[in-house]
């Protein structure tokens, strides 16, 4: 199956996810450098042949250092250099992978330190075939000693040659040459083309792609991948407001808790500043919920029409805006929402939408960007979206078809929830979350996970990643919470669990 272009956050994703499922970062390196070895004994005569393999201390390096062994098990000649001192190798498997080699005497293996050892070393001009195994995906800055030699000195030779993964110098997202960069006759890439590739044909000569073990389902799974886009440590430099600034818009004369928990969720997820504006009737409600909530008040008893202007004016100061959280239906409500819905659409605003919010969207014809916008119904409100008469017993692909549906009527990110989460977008894929436990149906737990998709949203990676994100962090904190209190869990406890749920 011809796989699409993926860009390094989406590989890296596919990779984690794939160890959740035991799919281990040292089964994936054995069948790379095995892959990479079968493409180049496919191509080339190797019994017999000079092969030098170029090394990095990373994955890619690892990468090469198994596909020395298979290459020489067909009989090559096979060298490997390593760029740099192997006590810097900064990957584990790739480390193992290195030690292995240094017990195999049939394989030479030298260590390039400096510029001028790269500079000594005949074998690089000399080899049959050249391997480059240096840096794969993920560069970003130019290239530095003993690497930058190695590289030039590897465009000099005759010899054919192969990249694995990516050319080392390219940038895997955008293709562009980071100050120098291998231009390869083969490269080999690794699981899937990466996204950079497509816009240096001149650079990667003959891409030729291969599988390495991920399972279709990884490609499909929300798990830790997912979350490691949000886990980076705060640098010290870091100011309020730089991880997230959240308006809240809900509640009503009847319903006060909703939009509470919408916000302290977003506070326990990372957001730094979170704002709940509701009607005047709950304010003093929400605010006994939590001190760290800063609450304003709309001025009167319901969402009105007359609300739209406040609600616009303090939107603009905020990165995310979380709709519907108990704002009730009354016709006015439902006509103000879609006034804001569109307006705040229209402008980019990025939005999470819950509740009440979605079904004032029904039949409004108002359509988002799936880039900035989150809708988050249960079954029942998905076929109010749609206005479709759903099956009440739906099987998962059911769910799956329903949600795509939704997603490019809406254009927007579609995260139905349910026992298997649907997270759907607009060009057709589809992630599935599998985290949760049967006593989150409590009421509640929906607006808990407004607010962790809201501050992920704030971080800037997107509507997908962001609800794929949330959805996989909210199971794993009513996991947890069940663990602690079984089917006696609340909200409030899931809230609590969402710090931890976030280091796993």
């Amino acid at each position: 199956m011809q796989k699409s272009p993926l860009t390094t956050e989406e590989m890296r994703v596919i990779e984690l996810n794939a160890n959740l499922l035991g799919i281990t970062h040292s089964m994936l390196m054995q069948n790379a450098g095995r892959e990479v070895a079968r493409v180049v004994a496919q191509n080339e005569r190797v019994d017999g042949k000079r092969i030098a393999i170029l090394c990095g201390l990373g994955g890619n390096g690892g990468d090469g250092f198994v596909a020395a062994r298979y290459l020489q098990e067909d009989g090559a000649a096979v060298e490997v250099y390593l760029l740099g001192s192997e006590n810097d190798i900064t990957n584990r498997d790739a480390s193992l992978n290195w030690d292995i080699l240094k017990n195999l005497h049939e394989i030479k293996k030298q260590v390039l330190k400096t510029e001028s050892s790269v500079k000594a070393c005949k074998a690089i001009l000399e080899a049959d075939i050249l391997i480059d195994a240096m840096m794969g995906f993920g560069l970003k800055s130019r290239l530095r000693e003993p690497m930058l030699s190695a590289v030039k000195a590897f465009n000099r030779s005759d010899a054919k040659k192969y990249s694995v993964d990516v050319p080392t110098g390219l940038d895997s997202d955008t293709g562009a040459v980071l100050g120098t960069a291998v231009a390869t006759d083969v490269t080999i890439a690794l699981h899937a083309p990466k996204k950079g590739l497509m816009s240096a044909r001149e650079q990667i000569g003959k891409l030729v792609v291969v599988s390495i073990g991920i399972p279709a389902e990884a490609i499909r799974l929300c798990g830790p991948g997912d979350l490691s886009l949000y886990t980076e440590a705060r640098k010290a430099t870091a100011h309020k407001g730089d991880f997230g600034r959240i308006l809240v818009v809900g509640g009503s004369n009847v319903y006060s808790g909703a939009p509470a928990l919408a916000g302290m969720a977003a506070l326990r997820t990372g957001a730094d500043l979170v704002s709940v504006l509701v009607p005047e009737s709950v304010v003093n409600a929400v605010r006994s919920y939590s001190p760290n909530l800063m609450v304003s008040s709309l001025g009167t008893e319901i969402l009105l029409q007359e609300n739209v202007e406040t609600i616009l004016g303090e939107s603009k100061n905020q990165d995310v805006i979380a709709l519907g959280p108990g704002l009730g239906l009354d016709s006015e409500t439902v006509s103000a929402v879609r006034t804001v819905s569109g307006k705040l659409g229209s402008s980019g605003k990025r939005m999470v939408i819950d509740a009440d919010g979605l079904k004032a969207l029904a039949g409004s014809e108002i359509r988002f960007t799936s880039e900035n916008v989150v809708l988050t119904p249960h079954w029942g409100e998905l076929a109010i979206l749609l206005e479709e008469k759903l099956n009440d017993s739906p099987e998962l692909q059911d769910r799956i078809e329903a949600s795509l549906r939704a997603s490019a009527q809406y254009d927007s990110v579609i995260l139905l929830k349910g026992p298997v989460d649907v997270v759907a977008r607009p060009d057709g894929f589809f992630k599935l979350n599998r985290t949760g436990v049967p006593a989150m149906t409590v009421g509640g737990t929906g607006d808990v996970l407004t607010g962790i998709v809201a501050t992920l949203l704030a971080r800037g990676k997107g509507a997908f990643f962001a609800a794929t994100s949330g959805a996989y962090v909210s199971g794993r904190a009513g996991e947890l919470a069940f663990n602690d209190l079984g089917d006696h869990i609340t909200p409030t406890d899931c809230i609590g669990k969402i710090p931890e749920a976030m280091r796993k």
